[in-house]
């Protein structure tokens, strides 16, 4: 069975994240989503900054959400970011919310981001500190 790289962290949904039904506004999922990114990022050493030290940037390219239950004021979410291989010059997530209160999954997503040069230009070869990154992962 294949190690998962992964990292955790845990948000209380806020009053101000919630639309006028009183569950939280679909848009904020995706901030919970990067907040487990960063944590990640600093887990296993591939922050933002250490992207762009090494003259590139990680935009979104894709990201699907798929919404399972509402969260609603005052819930305590565990957001999990798992990385996941794939083929090419990209970071490929999956993430889980879970309420838990009740363990209840409030939301399955995934995203995928391509690598550019600073100018903005898209780079379809694998960065060398990218490549390096990922030979010394446990998988």
């Amino acid at each position: 069975m294949e190690n998962k790289i992964s990292a955790k962290v845990t948000v209380r949904v806020r009053f101000s994240e919630l639309d006028p039904v009183g569950v939280v506004w679909h848009g904020n999922y995706v901030k919970y989503l990067e907040d487990a990114r960063e944590e990640f990022g600093r887990k296993w050493g591939i922050e933002y900054m250490t992207i762009f030290s090494n003259g590139y940037y990680a935009p979104v390219f894709d990201m699907n959400l798929r919404f399972k239950e509402p969260a609603k004021v005052d819930d305590v979410l565990e957001v999990e970011c798992v990385f996941r291989p794939c083929p090419g010059a990209k970071l490929c997530f999956d993430y889980t919310v879970t309420r838990k209160s009740d363990s209840a999954i409030i939301l399955t997503a995934s995203s995928v981001q391509l690598f550019t040069s600073l100018k903005g230009e898209f780079e379809p070869s694998e960065p060398e500190f990218f490549s390096s990154w990922k030979e010394v992962l446990p998988l």
